[in-house]
């Protein structure tokens, strides 16, 4: 229930859609620091994007969000990608996605009116 994103119940389309929404100019894969060569190519590397567009009933914040990451690339004799592994801590991500105000749900009444219900704690009240 808590849990921000749950890659099980996302399939490979789902997650493209709901990263392509939010971060509408992409989202950029940066090579920071090579540390060894081939074939086990050690680098460091860094993932950003502006956050313009909802994330999981998220509101945008305009604000650039990014994470860290290092990554070991295996190569052939030919330079070709083999395996590739990434190591990196998911919530500098999500911290930046899950930032912004949840999205009020516009509720249409008997009447026909719209009323926006705000997602709160139900503890705070």
């Amino acid at each position: 229930e808590f849990q921000y994103y749950k890659p099980e119940e996302e399939s490979f389309e789902s997650s493209h859609d709901a990263f392509r929404s939010a971060l509408p100019r992409g989202f950029a894969f940066e090579i920071l620091s090579v540390y060894s060569g081939p074939p086990n190519i050690a680098f460091k590397f860094r993932h950003w994007g502006y956050f313009e567009g909802d994330f999981k009933g998220h509101a945008p914040t305009g604000e650039m969000v990014q994470f860290l990451g290092l990554g070991v690339l295996k190569v052939d004799e030919l330079l070709r990608a083999e395996e590739i592994e990434i190591y990196y801590d998911p919530g500098e991500l999500f911290g930046g996605l899950l930032k912004g105000p949840p999205i009020l749900e516009t509720k249409t009444t008997d009447s026909g009116d719209n009323t926006a219900e705000k997602h709160s704690c139900p503890f705070t009240h």
